[in-house]
């Protein structure tokens, strides 16, 4: 019995209890399945045995033979890494025989399956030709993680998995899904150590939406009050200097929906009220980079208003790098090509130090 899984060793002992006991005519060649499967698990050849399980779930016609079948077909998938067969296998068992699920362990290996899928983890397209690595199925990450998360939202390890998920939307084009999943982390888990990066990813997606259109500049201003959050609870964190720049960024995009409102109202005869506009920029934004263009144009517009308020610096959104010393190069060859014969290409430096080098300090 060495080396079976906990999950078949489960599915053994209850069709130990329940076979005798519940044994219908319909359900022999099913239990005669599950013995072959059984039989074949035993002896490592995992995806027989998987097979067979399948088909002794479908022979059975009493509930036990089939939830337990299904436990043991699970336990086979996860030993051939059919990680996405094994899920299946746990969502059914889930949805059609909870009373015969640990459910907290199967909850907790489809959190562990959408980890596997979101780190690279694929199920071969073929069994037979599995040796071929690019011959694989797709990424199941999104369903898994959303079927663990309907069923257990606050398990340990939702916040990690509410991360990927929300990530894997944006990548997926799905941006107001994403935000909806990083609004839900950092509302619903407080502590968790993925809130920091939560609240950078939602203020990063909020600024995507805004640049592609935010009539009323909603999600820009929830884009800032993100940050500013981020500001007052992590006040140390490395991140602290790119946050800076995002504002910076936030408060020109802000700026900019004011500058082409009052650019609107002036191309349609009503400078009035784009003066209103770019005077509110130079207000509100004057180091951001719209309030350039929009003192010149206020200028134009107002004979009583006088330039000068603009702090805008552009260098302030450019990241800061740390700059290393290259290392000196040998200031001696020790080999030029063609010397002595020599077959080489280019010239040999001494790797070392001057004092080796011929003629150098001893």
């Amino acid at each position: 019995m060495r080396g079976i899984d906990k999950v078949l060793n489960l599915a053994l002992l209850l069709a130990a209890l329940t076979f005798p006991a519940r044994l219908a005519a319909d359900d022999e060649e099913a239990i005669r399945l599950y013995s072959e499967g059984r039989k074949a698990y035993l002896a490592a050849d995992y995806y027989r045995a998987g097979n067979l399980f399948v088909e002794a779930g479908e022979k059975a016609k009493s509930i036990a033979p089939k939830a337990n079948s299904l436990l043991a077909e699970s336990s086979a998938w996860k030993m051939c890494g059919l990680y996405y067969r094994e899920f299946k296998a746990i969502e059914k068992l889930l949805r059609e025989y909870p009373e015969f699920a640990d459910f907290g362990a199967s909850v907790e290996r489809e959190f562990e399956i959408g980890d596997l899928f979101h780190q690279g983890a694929r199920e071969p397209s073929f069994w037979a030709l599995r040796w071929i690595p690019w011959l694989v199925e797709g990424d199941h990450a999104i369903e898994v993680f959303e079927k663990a998360l309907a069923h257990a939202p606050f398990s340990a390890a939702a916040p990690r998995a509410r991360l990927r998920l929300a990530f894997l939307y944006a990548e997926d084009g799905k941006r107001i899904k994403a935000i909806e999943e990083l609004r839900c982390l950092v509302r619903d888990y407080p502590q968790a150590p993925e809130r920091p990066y939560a609240l950078l990813a939602l203020a990063d997606e909020l600024m995507e939406m805004a640049r592609r259109g935010d009539g009323d500049g909603r999600y820009i201003n929830e884009a800032g009050e993100t940050l500013e959050r981020f500001r007052r609870e992590f006040p140390n964190a490395p991140e602290i200097s790119w946050v800076g720049i995002k504002m910076l960024e936030i408060k020109d995009i802000q700026a900019e929906r004011l500058h082409g409102m009052a650019e609107f109202y002036r191309k349609n005869g009503r400078e009035e009220t784009a003066e209103r506009y770019l005077a509110q920029v130079l207000r509100d934004f004057p180091e951001s980079l719209p309030a350039v263009e929009s003192e010149k144009e206020l200028s134009q517009l107002s004979s009583d208003f006088v330039p000068g308020v603009v702090t805008a610096n552009p260098a302030a959104r450019l990241p800061e790098y740390k700059v290393y010393k290259v290392p000196e190069e040998a200031r001696h060859v020790l080999l030029t090509p063609g010397e002595n014969g020599n077959h080489y290409l280019v010239p040999v430096p001494d790797i070392l130090s001057d004092s080796t080098a011929p003629g150098g300090k001893k």
